[in-house]
Parts: structure tokens; sequence; C-alpha cells
């Protein structure tokens, strides 16, 4: 990738805000136009998020939608299904008891009248693990509940894919379904027959809600979701490792540990990140990119940067401390400008007013 340093007269204004501590890129025009400690590997905080997004844009495409389905070991049998009803999710992190219950209906749908056993929630379709290295024992699981392919109402349950369960088994009775048995949670058979599925909404609008509220729980299960599609696996190692290697397919070395940003493990350079995203305005993924990062005055910008055309996804880790701003602003001319400011050891007050400081900058620049 090509850098040029310094020269004009928005760099020496950014040099005038930096603090020790602070990495700072700027990519336009095919280039990084501006580094400061660009290339020190810091911890991206809730930035990571935007690592996670642009992978699996790229390797599931925006229109990808996750299928939650009923399924049994044998097809029903004159609207009889024996033995258990199986529910399996794959990753929808925002299944919920509406989903359930159009779920429901759609089993009813095909004729189904009985079911001999219980309905089953599938605890297997992916890593349920609640921990990634790099997390802080005592405190990160506070930030994300735990991720699971079969999710119900943002896992607040103790046991999602059981509390899922039931709620199936509910809305099945009031669709005119008889449940002879109650509600359970188990590895589902490696065979199994789909009777009614139900799909969450397109990747990219799960990102656009992700992103705008820095959501853990999709960040991690998506992770895993990349996991499981490309390489066959859904852990949380499996798709970090699947991350790097697409970064890297890009002329860029990260180290991902988690998906959300919560592990202090992560690690990218201001450069890494401003050139990912200098390269995804190439892509034809690139717009749902852009339209996943919030605006001033919503989500994570909630107070922040009135009246500045940027979208970005902010980052923070209290316990080294950690602060980031990374996204898209444009300058100006007009055009768009992909920015990285990471801080490591700043107050967060003082590392907001340099990211802040950074964008002002750049959008009254003529940075191309």
């Amino acid at each position: 990738m090509a850098i040029v340093e310094g020269g004009a007269s928005w760099t020496r204004a950014i040099d005038g805000l930096i603090a020790p501590g602070t990495s700072v890129a700027v990519g336009a025009a095919g280039r990084i136009v501006y580094a400061r400690a660009g290339r020190v590997d810091r911890p991206p905080a809730s930035a990571q998020k935007l690592l996670t997004s642009m992978a699996a844009l790229d390797l599931l495409g925006p229109a990808r939608r996750l299928p939650t389905v009923a399924a049994a070991e044998r097809s029903p049998d004159a609207g009889v299904v024996r033995g258990d009803l199986w529910l399996v999710g794959s990753g929808d992190p925002e299944l919920g008891g509406g989903d359930l219950a159009a779920l429901a209906r759609h089993v009813a749908a095909r004729g189904v009248r009985r079911v001999t056993g219980s309905v089953v929630g599938d605890t297997a379709a992916l890593s349920r693990r609640w921990w990634a290295p790099g997390w802080v024992r005592g405190i990160s699981r506070r930030y994300v509940t735990r991720p699971t392919a079969l999710v119900y109402e943002g896992n607040r349950a103790r046991l999602p894919e059981l509390a899922a369960a039931a709620s199936f088994a509910s809305a099945l009775r009031g669709a005119g379904v008889t449940v002879d048995g109650g509600a359970d949670a188990a590895p589902a058979p490696t065979r199994l027959r789909t009777i009614a599925a139900v799909r969450s909404d397109p990747l990219a609008r799960l990102l656009l809600r992700q992103n705008h509220g820095s959501l853990n729980l999709h960040a991690e299960i998506l992770l895993r979701v990349v996991g499981d599609a490309v390489a066959g696996a859904g852990t949380s190692a499996a798709g970090a490792e699947v991350v790097e290697r697409w970064a890297a397919s890009r002329g860029v070395r990260i180290r991902v540990r988690d998906g959300s940003g919560l592990s202090h493990l992560d690690a990218a350079s201001a450069i890494d990140l401003a050139w990912l995203l200098l390269e995804a305005t190439r892509e034809p993924w690139g717009d749902a990119l852009l339209a996943s990062l919030p605006p001033p005055g919503r989500g994570t910008l909630a107070g922040r940067l009135a009246g500045v055309p940027v979208r970005a996804k902010t980052g923070t880790l209290f316990t080294i401390p950690v602060s980031s701003l990374a996204g898209y602003v444009r300058d100006a001319e007009g055009r768009l400008v992909a920015f990285a400011v990471v801080s490591y050891g700043p107050s967060k007050a003082a590392a907001t007013a340099i990211e802040d400081g950074v964008v002002r900058v750049l959008a009254g620049a003529s940075v191309g």
C-alpha cells in the first residue's frame, strides 16, 4: 500500500492534536495520505466490529439470511410428527418470540397437527463457549450474553435454547398443534428433515443494528457463523483465523481473538484499519458497510460531531484504557475519506477530544 506522510496544512493541524499513545491514519484516493504512529498495533476495542463486518460482508454477502428451522428425524405422517420436534438455529442474533410464532404458523400450514415427543432446542450448531482469549475474567462477560446458534430474545435467559424451545412449544399450541411432551435442550441429531423455517433479516440489516448499537452478541455470533461457513467450524477461533486470512489477502496483518473487540489481545494498527476501510469503498458491499456505521447523533455517536458528514464506529476498553474511532468522513470537496484513530493510555475524555478533532479537521480540508 502506498503511504504519503504529512505536507499539507491539515496534516499539521492533526499533528497538533495528537497526544502520546495515539495512532492516526487517513486514506484517500487509493492510498494512505497521512499516518502518525500508524503502524503501531493496538487493541481496537469495538472498532474490531468493523473487521468482523467487512469479512462477513465479503465472505457471506450482504443479502445472507440466517435460518431457524423446525425439523424432525422423520417426515410428518398424516399430520403427526412422531418423536421430538427440533428447533435448530444458525446464528440469527435477533431471534425472538415473534419469529417463533411465525415458525409455528408455518409448521401448522404444512399440515402438522401433533408432536408426540417434546420440542427440543439444539445446542450444537455453533460453539456456545462464553469466552475468548484476552477477555478479562469477571468483567468481559458482563458486556455480552452467551453466544449461541439458537438465540432467544438477546439470550438473557441462562439457557437460551431451552427458553426458545419453551416459547416455540407454546406458539405451536397457539397455532393448533398439540405437543404431547414439554420443552428441552440438547445437541440435535445429525440427520434431520426440515419441516419449516424462518430467516433473519439480511446481513446488511443485522450489521446496521450491530454497528449502530455496538452489539457484542451480534458480533460474537457472527464470528462463529463466518468460521462455520468458511472453515467448517463454528468457533471463535475458527472465525478469528478466517478474518485474519481475509485481511492478509488484502495485505494487512492483524490479530483477531474475538468478534466484538472485548479482547485485549486483538491487535490492528491505524493504517490497517484505514486501509481496509479504503479497500471496502471499491467493493460491491461497501455501501452496506457505510450504511451500517452510525452518523452523528445516532447510536454510539449520540452527542458527538453534530453537523459533520461522518459515519464511524467507536470503541472503548476501560480496563486498559483504549479508545478508538474509525470510519469515513467527507472532506470539504465532498470526497469520501477513510480514517482511524486509536489511543492506548489517554483518558476517554482526552481520547474522544482527539478523535473528534481529527474528524473535524478532515471535514474542513481538501484531503484527496
